[in-house]
């Protein structure tokens, strides 16, 4: 995208479901992270590097095809962390293909399947950043590598 120096750059952050139940599931690691901490820290991170985030959590894959349809010209980059999803989720592997925007896919370790879905998720040649590691760690690794693409594109 050619953009004007004043211009803020953004970014489309998707959480799938079960995303929300963050808390519950760190604190099993004693640890209280929860999806609220991890999008202010996302904000924060994200403003620091002089990009806006525009974050929402969905539940259904009809709904994250819509959101992102909707949003494409809006957004220079995706940090998406849909879990299970992404082991059969074709619709988004088209679609990111058809749009062609950096993608970071991000799996949170405290999960117990997100191993799996790493491993076998159907974005692995859309996402051009893929990460699997513990909550903040992951999402910060994610946006910064992402942050680092679109900036490298320009």
């Amino acid at each position: 995208m050619d953009r004007n120096v004043n211009f803020i750059m953004k970014i489309l952050v998707i959480h799938g479901a079960n995303l929300s139940l963050l808390g519950k599931v760190s604190s099993k690691n004693d640890n209280s992270l929860t999806l609220d901490k991890v999008d202010r820290f996302l904000k924060n991170e994200a403003k620091s590097l002089g990009f806006e985030l525009k974050i929402h959590q969905l539940y259904d894959e009809s709904k994250i095809i819509k959101y992102i349809s909707t949003n494409r010209n809006q957004v220079d980059g995706i940090l998406i962390s849909i879990g299970a999803m992404s082991r059969n989720f074709y619709t988004l592997k088209e679609l990111l293909q058809i749009l062609q925007l950096p993608v970071a896919e991000i799996f949170l370790s405290e999960y117990p399947c997100s191993k799996d879905s790493f491993q076998k998720s159907v974005l692995t040649k859309v996402a051009s950043i893929r990460v699997y590691d513990e909550g903040i760690i992951a999402y910060k690794t994610g946006l910064q590598k992402l942050i680092s693409e679109i900036k490298n594109s320009d």
